[in-house]
């Protein structure tokens, strides 16, 4: 059962802490809070480490397919399975993506309108992952994989123009989509490292100096890591070894961590997402199994007991890995269902019932054109939920649900010419 607000205090510091389409209504949210207390002083953050799974091979192989011929691209493109990431930096929806020549591209836009803006952070082969985005103060800021299995980051003054960067860590340290967030004023990074181990960076400010501690050594980590702050301390999760669902959770100034295993072997078979919310932490995955459902774990704030519910979905299963956030007094789950469904998961706090909605209806012979083999992002905007994914067409899509009418619209941030 999915809760919030009541749960019992811990006794301890730790974190789990254009044209427009329509779709279906979207339910309100729910989900749990993630805490973790970390580091004391101008950079203190908090950890968590998600797992990451294997996609759905069917769906994806056919998907993947679909792109290798999409107008207006070369067939190198569909080596790289584009997935976006994407917040509110300034009261703007933004979206950063990794494109097909292993470049780094910005969009914005101001809210309220459909116009985008993109421009170019990073040339071409200089990002080898999917990015993360964020806001931290008067920032934002993206963090990526770069050349030779580095860690880069890139930031730009809310309003402003041109990129700075700076490597957090050089050649060989780093294996997969890193995770960034803020913490306070505080900057923080949570990656795969070298050897299949999890590490943990932070800044005290924007452009300052990095410093890294080792969340879990090698052999530990197996997917990209998501991380979330909660409260006090930084909660991170990830795949363990034989497809474990893992848990850390450090308190702000402390650079000791935390573990627990949330599932165990054989249990999840994709990277996970990770919320706090109200007093709990909440995770979502991929689970193992031909149903390919989708397990949303919880667990309230101080305590080591965690709840597994089974989400409801598309008929065929899930694939790839979601997508989380918090709502007022809820929590949304989204991820791609297999044959080109693009689907939402609600609920709200305390009621333990969720809403399954379908942004697309896609086929076995064809799928959607709107769905395409990466993941999908989401965040909030002024209450309004915002989603971005690319379709089979390697266009970018931003979708956004109206709540008057109870459906998704769906815009074209940009075309596949430019990704």
């Amino acid at each position: 059962m999915h809760r919030s607000g009541s749960f019992p205090g811990r006794p301890r510091d730790r974190r789990r802490d254009g044209a427009r389409d329509q779709a279906g209504p979207c339910p309100a949210p729910g989900g749990r809070d993630a805490r973790r207390d970390h580091r004391a002083g101008p950079g203190g953050r908090p950890v968590r480490a998600i797992r990451k799974g294997a996609a759905a091979a069917l769906a994806v192989a056919a998907l993947a397919a679909a792109a290798v011929l999409a107008p207006g691209g070369p067939a190198a493109r569909a080596a790289v399975v584009l997935t976006p990431a994407i917040t509110v930096a300034d009261g703007n929806t933004v979206i950063a993506v990794q494109t097909s020549g292993n470049g780094l591209r910005f969009y914005w836009n101001e809210h309220g309108t459909d116009t985008w803006h993109g421009e170019q952070v990073a040339a071409n082969g200089t990002t080898y992952s999917s990015p993360s985005v964020a806001q931290v103060g008067g920032y934002v800021v993206i963090a990526a994989q770069g050349a030779d299995n580095s860690l880069d980051f890139y930031w730009q003054p809310n309003g402003g123009d041109g990129w700075a960067s700076q490597v957090v860590a050089g050649a060989g340290t780093t294996n997969d989509a890193p995770s960034v967030t803020a913490d306070g004023g505080s900057v923080i990074i949570a990656a795969e490292g070298a050897f299949n181990s999890l590490d943990f960076y932070w800044a005290a400010s924007v452009g300052s100096a990095w410093h890294q501690e080792q969340v879990a050594g090698p052999a530990t980590t197996y997917s990209a890591p998501s991380q979330t702050v909660n409260g006090n301390s930084v909660n991170i999760a990830a795949e363990g070894p034989g497809g474990s669902l893992d848990f850390y959770w450090a308190a702000n100034g402390s650079s000791t961590w935390a573990s627990e295993v949330v599932a165990g072997p054989g249990a999840i078979a994709s990277a996970p997402a990770i919320t706090a919310n109200d007093g709990s932490v909440n995770v979502a995955a991929v689970l193992t199994g031909s149903a390919s459902s989708m397990g949303f774990y919880w667990a309230a704030n101080g305590t080591t007991t965690w709840t597994e519910e089974i989400l409801p979905g598309p008929y065929f299963g899930f694939y790839g890995t979601p997508a989380i956030r918090t709502d007022t007094g809820g929590v949304h789950v989204v991820a791609n269902g297999k044959f080109g469904v693009l689907s939402d998961d609600a609920t709200f706090n305390g009621t333990g019932t969720w809403q399954f909605t379908a942004l697309t209806t896609g086929s076995i012979l064809h799928g959607s054109p709107y769905v395409g083999p990466g993941n999908p992002a989401v965040t909030m905007n002024d209450g309004i939920e915002n989603i971005a994914n690319i379709g089979s067409d390697r266009n970018l899509y931003f979708w956004w649900y109206q709540g008057d009418g109870g459906y998704f619209v769906r815009e074209v941030v940009d075309t596949s010419a430019n990704l």
